[in-house]
């Protein structure tokens, strides 16, 4: 997995792969139309959408239009969210992927939103209202998740310092300790422990 987000990193270390990412969240392009906008040429284009390809991140359907050839046009495939974890004792990255929507209450209410039969302007406010609730409680979740990782990481560093300076002691007795609390600790932190 490591080295799996690694080349995920060199991927989306590129600027011009950044920027024909960003492009594709505003719609689908076609190659002459990315080509057109970045200001560079159509196989280097088709080179790097190969490369956002192969990592999963972009995807291709052809679509016929009234005159001329099919066009082939690349959208993102799926959203994901990559955190990038460095202090003084650890680097890490961790990727995080949406599961399968439509098991919680919030996809019900908002499919009957979407199909119910009212007048277009009640219809719009009533969704804008929603947004504006989801929005509220989006920005409520993320300040909570924001506090925990925080005290998450203020933990994991005290546990790993103090586990260093036991380790500088006795490290039989940091053997003991670590063989009693392993079934419990996150996989990034032995992974850590295991370098000291």
């Amino acid at each position: 997995m490591e080295s799996d987000m690694g080349k995920l990193l060199d991927i989306l270390g590129n600027e011009t792969r950044r920027r024909i990412l960003l492009m594709l969240t505003r719609r689908p392009y076609f190659v002459s139309e990315l080509s057109q906008e970045l200001g560079i040429g159509q196989k280097a284009v088709l080179e790097h959408l190969r490369i956002l390809k192969s990592a999963g991140l972009i995807e291709e359907r052809v679509e016929k239009i009234p005159r001329g050839r099919p066009r082939k046009y690349y959208t993102i495939k799926r959203g994901f969210r990559l955190e990038v974890l460095l202090t003084p004792y650890t680097f890490g990255t961790e990727i995080y992927e949406p599961t399968k929507p439509g098991t919680r209450e919030v996809y019900s209410m908002t499919k009957a939103l979407i199909k119910a039969h009212k007048p277009v302007e009640e219809k719009i406010e009533e969704l804008v209202d929603f947004l504006g609730e989801i929005e509220v409680r989006l920005n409520e979740l993320l300040e909570a998740r924001r506090e925990l990782e925080e005290v998450r990481l203020l933990v994991e560093t005290y546990i790993e310092n103090l586990l260093r300076r036991v380790a500088q002691e006795d490290e039989k007795l940091v053997e003991e300790i670590i063989h009693e609390v392993e079934p419990k600790l996150p996989k990034r932190i032995l992974e850590r422990i295991n370098d000291f």
